[in-house]
């Protein structure tokens, strides 16, 4: 399919260690700064005296829920290839899954996550066919949750949630962005049930004047391999339609839970640091979906220092202000930069076994 047939340029492309450099260096300068402003605007002496009392299960638990979110992914993506005739190890998926976290957190939009994935797959012997159908199928279910989600969640409660978050302010822009993810996802849902129409499209994208322009000669030989890709992608979904329904819902299943083991980190956060949430972690998990749909429109890489302050404006509905910032710290370091660190091991690891090979 495209995806799958421009992922390994596009891989070397984004993802050179010039890139690489850049994107760590402006997603860790602002998330830095973001955080130290933070600290020093909410930060008291009772501040280090909560974190001298986190109880050493809690820790166990905090990072406990972030393995979780790692095992309940790995879990996904190799139901997914099994479903589509693929067998691939869980713990080369995990790996595969924490690399392409890497790569997607130091790219603006999440942009390098796909032809990581895409390329990984590729190297454990999967067609690129193959490959994308699994990294598409895995991305639409995602995108769903958060394309229709989002804004079905904020249109129900959009006034009172970003009261709450002190961004009343944006009720007027979030009408528009409501109606462009409506659309995103109603193009999601037409490719997901109509991928016939995939075919067209690519031809048409082959023939397009600045295409032909670019590629030269090469346009109609690459248009043919990326059609002839495309009808494995196709076939992936046909099989997916036909056979082994319950598999299917479990990957649903799975994808809800993937999204819920996310969200959990930032209660879970709160209660280690003695706060009483009973009665309120709906309200909490409801905000945090609210504040990720916002920050998938972010294009600094992690959505660094957004995310910093979306979340601290969290925290200040439920925690005193002593434990707002550091709050917000340590989810970041649990939700973010943990998994930024062990996705790039993980990432080198892989990159420089496959070189290696070479």
């Amino acid at each position: 399919m495209f995806i799958g047939g421009l992922s390994i340029l596009a891989t070397k492309k984004m993802l050179t260690p010039g890139l690489i450099r850049k994107g760590m260096a402006v997603t860790f300068t602002i998330g830095f700064f973001t955080i130290v402003g933070l600290l020093y605007s909410s930060t008291t002496p009772a501040t280090w005296r909560s974190l001298s009392m986190i109880h050493p299960k809690n820790i166990c638990l905090m990072l406990g829920v972030v393995f979780l979110s790692w095992l309940v992914e790995g879990w996904r993506v190799k139901t997914i290839a099994y479903l589509l005739g693929e067998q691939i190890s869980f713990l080369d998926t995990l790996r595969i899954n924490l690399a392409t976290i890497f790569s997607g957190n130091i790219t603006p939009l999440y942009s390098g996550s796909v032809p990581t994935q895409v390329y990984l797959l590729h190297q454990q012997g999967i067609s690129i066919g193959k490959a994308s159908a699994i990294v598409t199928i895995r991305v639409t279910f995602t995108s769903l949750l958060v394309s229709i989600g989002g804004p079905f969640l904020l249109f129900l409660f959009r006034g009172k949630l970003l009261n709450e978050i002190g961004l009343a302010g944006l009720a007027g822009f979030l009408n528009y962005i409501i109606i462009a993810a409506l659309v995103f996802a109603g193009i999601l849902l037409f490719l997901l049930f109509r991928p016939a129409k995939g075919t067209f499209l690519i031809g048409k994208f082959f023939r397009l004047k600045p295409v032909q322009k670019i590629l030269g000669p090469k346009a109609e030989t690459c248009g043919q391999k990326i059609l002839s890709e495309w009808e494995v992608f196709r076939a992936s979904l046909s099989a997916l339609s036909t056979k082994r329904i319950p598999l299917l819902l479990f990957v649903i299943f799975l994808s809800f839970c993937s999204w819920l083991s996310t969200l959990l980190i930032a209660p879970v956060v709160m209660m280690a640091l003695g706060v009483n949430i009973h009665g309120k972690v709906f309200r909490i998990l409801l905000l945090e979906y609210v504040i990720y749909f916002l920050l998938s429109f972010v294009p600094i890489p992690g959505g660094s220092g957004v995310a910093e302050i979306g979340f601290f404006s969290l925290f200040a509905i439920y925690l005193p202000k002593h434990l707002q910032a550091i709050s917000v710290t340590i989810w970041r370091l649990l939700s973010y930069y943990l998994n930024t660190l062990v996705g790039g091991v993980c990432f080198l690891r892989l990159f420089t076994v496959k070189h290696g090979k070479h």
